[in-house]
């Protein structure tokens, strides 16, 4: 079996809990590795192993050691999950908006002779703003998947550990 670099896995699986959205190129040259050993890793249990005991360290850390404690938490991850999830569906549903607003603007601007006058009123109709809304929307979209992954690893954590008592 290959020699595995655990003070490399431990960081890679770091960089991943914290930032779920980096790719196994960004991780791997965060870290100085190669992008196939990152995705060799993953692969085998070596890398859930010492994934799982980061976040037991990460518990730990936070004094999550007692049961009740342990359960506040997940309840108030849980909470937290779904004001986020409302979030996100608040910011889709106007992302969505104004993405179907610039659509609009920018279809009847193809329909248009003259391309000066076309860009005259796509500017004037603000087609550009909705765009970079719908845009920013997106971006924030992410960001709140990000989050949502985190709670579901933590929420998963504290599942496992009741499973197992």
């Amino acid at each position: 079996m290959k020699n595995f670099r655990l003070d490399l896995i431990r960081e890679a699986i770091k960089l991943l809990l914290d930032n779920p959205h980096l790719s196994n190129r960004e991780v791997a040259r965060q870290i100085g590795t190669s992008e196939p050993s990152i995705r060799y890793w993953k692969k085998h249990p070596i890398w859930e192993q010492e994934r799982q005991k980061l976040i037991n360290d990460h518990a730990e850390a936070m004094g999550l050691n007692d049961r009740q404690q342990r359960a506040e938490y997940k309840e108030n991850l849980e909470k937290q999950r779904q004001h986020l999830e409302i979030l996100m569906e608040q910011i889709y549903a106007n992302s969505m908006r104004a993405i179907n607003l610039s659509n609009k603007v920018y279809a009847n601007c193809l329909l248009m002779d003259d391309p000066f006058k076309a860009c005259s009123m796509a500017i004037k109709a603000g087609a550009h703003i909705q765009a970079k809304v719908a845009m920013q929307g997106v971006t924030a979209y992410i960001a709140i998947m990000n989050h949502l992954y985190q709670f579901h690893v933590l929420i998963e954590y504290f599942e496992n550990l009741e499973d197992g008592e």
